[in-house]
């Protein structure tokens, strides 16, 4: 009995002085110090020197109770409040101290797996916390690229559907060439108890969960996460990077910008390999990721999307806001507006909206083959109308109007259907017409692209 107390005393001396010359390996004393300056997404921290560094992330799990859908709320698992978990950032050959805490309110322990790590768990063996414990581990980043991590604690899938992945990304030695704009978009598939669009709390629902039928797919936590006020914006000429993660826990995302062609797309996320070009969608599987780099050349909005599209209707869509001139060269609608910008011709003179209706009370408007009847309608300032959407096509639709500058999600006194109205049903929505005339947009939210209208304010 003593000989074995001794051996296991002996092993677990020799693991801790294992551990030591591991962390002095890594850690060298040489090397400046720099704490990662973590943001929210879609907001992507500043690059780090080009010189060789000992990166400090500190990262905290939460569990909150947040929205993910209008009028639907989820506890979420988070690293660091946000879904995705924030985007880290350093070189190939930098040290990366991770410091992970629980907080103290937590009621499970977590940890973080980071693809990114040449290690047992990726991390996560070294990182098992419970509420209110810090733990922490140092690794070489090695390979350059962008890399997903996740929690592995638990049956792990529950843990990332419930919020807990990101991105870490690892820049080769001399970085990476600077764009206008870089953003970071997370995709996930989250199982509720509820239906799709089923207000108030919602539980995880284990068995849709192991079954793969998701309830939501969206980007960054939420249905509504980059509309409205919150959607990307660039500028005619610029060059948009996006880093792209698929958090999962089970489904690959064909990730496509509408109207766009990626001028490069590292598959995989790997910048061990060149990027290729001219690429018009991506697959990502569940724990991968990409960068994408496109040239924005035409004003508009230009909708991003998983092209599995029914998703687009459990919420994984986005929008990338693009103002400047027009483009004529690049794209022209002959005999009306050029672009979504719209309404307008090459000279900027506003084009006449045909009135296929004027009227007060309640107007009838029937949807089907994504087409709205009728698609263009006039009436009266500060009037209250009510619209009889009738759904006599085969797919479900809705009606969606926007404010006069074309904002769909953010309309002071615009009301908007908060339901889809399924085949052969209709839905009522009345809409107290603003005193601003002009010329205001509708459309289906699960078409955004062709199944649109106008509605004159006289």
């Amino acid at each position: 009995m003593p000989l074995r107390n001794s051996l296991r005393m002996g092993v677990i001396f020799l693991l801790v002085a294992l551990g030591a010359v591991l962390s002095a390996a890594c850690s060298d004393p040489a090397m400046p110090k720099v704490e990662a300056k973590l943001v929210a997404p879609p907001n992507v921290m500043a690059a780090l020197p080009r010189t060789q560094s000992h990166v400090v992330v500190r990262l905290e799990t939460f569990e909150q109770e947040v929205e993910i859908a209008p009028g639907v709320t989820y506890k979420m698992w988070t690293f660091n409040n946000t879904v995705p978990g924030p985007l880290i950032r350093a070189h190939v050959g930098d040290t990366v101290e991770i410091v992970l805490t629980n907080n103290g309110s937590s009621t499970v322990s977590h940890n973080i797996d980071l693809h990114a790590v040449n290690g047992p768990g990726g991390g996560a063996v070294a990182t098992n916390v419970m509420p209110g414990e810090t733990k922490s581990f140092l690794f070489k980043a090695e390979a350059a690229g962008l890399f997903t991590y996740h929690c592995a604690a638990g049956l792990v899938a529950d843990h990332i559907a419930n919020g807990m992945y990101g991105g870490i990304l690892i820049e080769p030695r001399e970085g990476l060439p600077k764009v206008d704009h870089e953003y970071y978009v997370g995709q996930s598939d989250m199982y509720t108890d509820g239906a799709t669009g089923e207000t108030g709390l919602q539980e995880l629902d284990i068995n849709k969960l192991v079954a793969e039928q998701p309830t939501y797919v969206v980007f960054n936590g939420n249905t509504k996460a980059l509309a409205g006020d919150k959607a990307l914006t660039a500028k005619v000429g610029d060059t948009v990077r996006i880093y792209f993660v698929d958090g999962g826990p089970n489904l690959t995302s064909s990730f496509h910008v509408i109207g766009e062609i990626f001028d490069k797309a590292w598959a995989w996320g790997t910048l061990e390999s060149p990027p290729v070009k001219g690429v018009q969608t991506i697959s990502v599987p569940p724990g991968g990721a990409t960068i994408v780099e496109f040239k924005v050349t035409v004003p508009g909005d230009y909708v991003l999307v998983d092209h599995a599209l029914g998703r687009v209707t459990k919420g994984a869509s986005g929008i990338l806001r693009v103002t400047g001139a027009d483009n004529p060269d690049v794209f022209f609608v002959p005999g009306g507006g050029s672009n979504v910008q719209g309404g307008h011709d090459m000279s900027g003179t506003p084009t006449a909206v045909p009135e296929v209706e004027v009227s007060t009370g309640t107007i009838k408007v029937t949807m089907k083959d994504n087409v709205f009847e009728p698609k263009n309608i006039a009436v009266k300032a500060n009037d209250t109308v009510t619209f009889d959407a009738v759904n006599v096509g085969k797919v479900p639709h809705n009606m969606r109007i926007a404010t006069l500058t074309g904002d769909y999600d953010a309309a002071p006194g615009v009301v908007t259907t908060p339901e889809i109205v399924n085949a052969g049903k209709s839905g009522t929505i009345q809409w107290k017409v603003p005193a601003e005339t002009g010329v205001y947009k509708f459309r289906c939210d699960i078409h955004p692209v062709d199944m649109t209208g106008t509605i004159t304010v006289k």
